[in-house]
């Protein structure tokens, strides 16, 4: 008399895990007698245990038809992660260079500035923008703006050996 589906799938389940655990039984036995003479030993059977788990992983998903929704939500999360790192982008370049604007020493606050055709003076540097106070308004540059436009720096007077190249 044969088993109806599900039964019969947990029966197949059941004797698949005991082989499974006498298997690695037998071999932690047989291990355990090597590694009195070999200490690297250990790393063998951990290396061997490992690529049966996971050769044993892989039959049952196989088998029960689970590589279909692995793939599927391996692909959705590859996905999603593409989406999310190329939208974060334009903020990671802000940061890189707020950082850099940071440690510039030419540029601080109380410097007069003229970026992407604005001009007026640093009075706030963050991670992601930097304020500059124009004419009778506040100027809000993103930080990639430093980086990929000519930025003009008054008030600052070249070295003399540069003067005379």
């Amino acid at each position: 008399m044969e088993a109806p589906g599900f039964f019969q799938s947990v029966f197949e389940l059941a004797v698949a895990a005991l082989i499974l655990a006498a298997v690695l039984t037998s071999l932690r036995l047989l291990f355990r007698r090597i590694e009195r003479h070999y200490r690297d030993a250990v790393k063998l059977y951990y290396f061997i245990t490992s690529l049966i788990m996971i050769t044993a992983l892989a039959i049952a998903a196989y088998r029960y038809g689970l590589v279909d929704v692995l793939v599927g939500s391996l692909t959705a999360i590859g996905a999603m992660g593409l989406i999310l790192g190329l939208g974060f982008v334009p903020w990671l370049s802000d940061i890189y260079s707020g950082l850099a604007l940071m440690l510039n020493p030419h540029i601080k606050i109380g410097t007069e500035v003229e970026v992407a055709g604005k001009r007026g003076r640093i009075v706030l540097i963050t991670l992601t923008t930097t304020r500059i106070a124009g004419d009778d308004c506040i100027i809000i540059v993103p930080n990639r703006k430093f980086r990929d436009e000519v930025v003009v720096i008054y008030g600052t007077k070249p070295p003399e050996r540069i003067m005379r190249l």
